[in-house]
């Protein structure tokens, strides 16, 4: 199991682009989300 430690967050106009890492700079998480839907998504 992979556990973030970093989380970017890229906030457009209408979207999000979220991109997590873990404790050793490797990608665990890459997705795009709209406004609507990001504190859903952040929550998992």
């Amino acid at each position: 199991m992979n556990t973030m430690t970093l989380l970017g967050i890229d906030i457009g106009k209408h979207s999000f682009h979220l991109h997590g890492q873990d404790s050793k700079g490797h990608q665990v998480l890459r997705k795009k989300t709209n406004r609507g839907q990001l504190l859903s998504t952040l929550a998992q």
